[in-house]
């Protein structure tokens, strides 16, 4: 019952497929995981909402058998105990400068003896599950996703990777090329040769290793590198692609006749 998905396919050796949100809409969200995705990416680092708003994103995800995956504001046991309780089986922590604070990050996302988690898991309560049957598999379920993104963590990479508990390591391509000296210069030769370089580097561990882009393209160069764990774009992104697109032929009607 609470198995998570990505950690299956990952075991498996295959990839996992997200998706992201760009809103706190449940509409968007349900529209979303409907596209058959493994891992929903919920972001409370940079939008101006908080759990409160997102409270019943994780459980549709549960509900389809898509993994949450929250991102919190930073390396903070509340905010990772919130996201957590909230539904969430899977936390993503950016930041993440050196083994010590990814020990902290599976510390504060598992309940003892693996970790500090405080125990009420609300989430239950809305799915009519009982803690005799969640909090026994609560650890395992547990997915711990790291983001290597700041000059330390590029160089902890290997020591980060092997701390137990940490399920994926995870490269975000724009702060990365920041941390190398081309911000915002996702295509730098730099950049994209530590992108290529990054699963090779996370591989001896036995690790997934994860990344986001939008395009079909980018996607398929990341998984031809080794990347596992690929989000792979939002809905409001390719439908505003596809309206545009769309605008412009019929706009095209009445210029061509």
């Amino acid at each position: 019952m609470f198995k998570n998905r990505v950690k299956e396919i990952l075991k498996s050796g295959k990839t996992a497929w997200g998706g992201a949100i760009s809103d706190d809409s449940d509409l968007a969200a349900k529209a979303t995981i409907d596209t058959g995705i493994d891992f929903l990416w919920i972001d409370l680092e940079h939008r101006a909402y908080g759990v409160s708003e997102i409270r019943w994103i994780p459980i549709l995800c549960r509900r389809k058998n898509c993994v949450p995956m929250i991102r919190v504001a930073g390396l903070d046991s509340q905010l990772i105990k919130k996201a957590l309780d909230s539904g969430a089986s899977a936390v993503m922590i950016p930041q993440i400068n050196n083994p010590e604070e990814a020990i902290k990050a599976v510390q504060y996302s598992k309940y003892p003896p693996e970790g500090t988690r405080g125990i009420s898991p609300f989430w239950t309560a809305f799915e009519d599950v009982s803690w005799d049957d969640y909090l026994p598999a609560a650890n395992q379920e547990t997915m711990v996703v790291v983001q290597i993104e700041s000059a330390e963590g590029i160089r902890n990479i290997e020591a980060i990777a092997n701390v137990p508990g940490v399920d994926v390591l995870f490269l975000g391509p724009t702060d990365t090329s920041a941390a190398l000296g081309h911000i915002g210069n996702i295509d730098h030769p730099e950049v994209q040769s530590f992108i290529a370089e990054f699963p090779s580097r996370v591989a001896p561990s036995g690790k997934a290793c994860g990344i986001t882009y939008f395009s079909f393209e980018e996607c398929k160069r990341a998984h031809d590198q080794g990347y596992r764990f690929i989000a792979s774009g939002a809905l409001l992104n390719f439908g505003k692609q596809a309206f545009t697109s769309n605008l412009n032929r019929l706009r095209n009607l009445e210029s061509s006749s």
